[in-house]
This record gives C-alpha cells, sequence and structure tokens, in this order.
C-alpha cells in the first residue's frame, strides 16, 4: 500500500538578524526565515530574506533563535550538527517528505545517513545506493507506528 505524505512546506516568520554575532544586543536587520523548528523560547530556522546580506549568515543556512518575551524572534547563532539532532530538523536531500498517519502529520525521530550505517555494498546485493542516502524515522503519537522515508542524490 503506497504511503501518504505530505509535502508542506515550513512556516515563514519574521527574525531580527544581529548584524554582528558579537553584538546581540543590535544594531539588527529585520528578515524573514522559514519556521524549521520551536521547542519553548527556541529555534532552529532557515535563512528566506533579509534586508542586506550578513557577514555570519548566508541565504538558506540554518541558525538558531530565541523568542523575546514580546514575542519576536532573534536570531542568536549558526546552527550546529548537535542543534540539528536537538532540535529534530531533519536534513532533507531532496524535499520533505513527511508521512501521514492516523490523519496528521508524523512526528520525526531522527535520520540515519548511509556513510553512518554502511559505506560498502554488501556482496550479495544487486542494487545499491547509486550515491549519497539518508532514511528519515517518524512515527504516530497516537498509534505509536513507525515509518521510514529514503532519499538519495
Amino acid at each position: 500500500m503506497p504511503q501518504e505524505i505530505s509535502h508542506r512546506i515550513p512556516p515563514k516568520g519574521d527574525v531580527l538578524f544581529p548584524e554582528d554575532l558579537s553584538k546581540l544586543g543590535g544594531p539588527f536587520l529585520s528578515g524573514q526565515a522559514e519556521i524549521i523548528s520551536l521547542r519553548g523560547d527556541r529555534g532552529i530556522g532557515c535563512l528566506a530574506l533579509v534586508e542586506r546580506r550578513l557577514p555570519w549568515l548566508n541565504d538558506f543556512e540554518k541558525f538558531v533563535f530565541q523568542v523575546l518575551p514580546d514575542g519576536r524572534r532573534k536570531a542568536i547563532r549558526k546552527a550546529t550538527g548537535d542543534d540539528i539532532k536537538t532540535f529534530r530538523v531533519p536534513i532533507w536531500i531532496q524535499g520533505e517528505e513527511v508521512p501521514i498517519c492516523c490523519g496528521s502529520e508524523m512526528i520525526f525521530v531522527g535520520q540515519i545517513d548511509d556513510d553512518v550505517i554502511c559505506t560498502e555494498r554488501p556482496s550479495d546485493a544487486k542494487l545499491w545506493w547509486h550515491d549519497t542516502a539518508s532514511f528519515y524515522v517518524f512515527t504516530c503519537p497516537q498509534c505509536l507506528e513507525c515509518k521510514a522515508v529514503g532519499q538519495q542524490f
């Protein structure tokens, strides 16, 4: 049975970007970012638009933001690999493919990259990945079903 998939686009939101990371109190540039993950008062965003180029962040790079008491979002640094894992942000090879279960998008659990699980084709394998591959694992918060999505270049 084919798996039902959501190809949603993350919501965009306004973000304040410090011109200089050593001066988190400003001055700031206004911009927009895809809001990829949010946990409490911190999250991960992906730069979509900014008034002018930032010396510390390129277009489409991921960054960590904090939600200020007034609800505004302020970028505080580039996202690291640990941030990506902590905030459970998939690094899609081709584009978002979130499985649907019980009528809702499943929750991302983690990502397994082929260079972590294997580097050589098993001797009896007829076909193998032709390039980089990643596997994205999801769970349903209602029925606890698990599903995986695979992508490759």
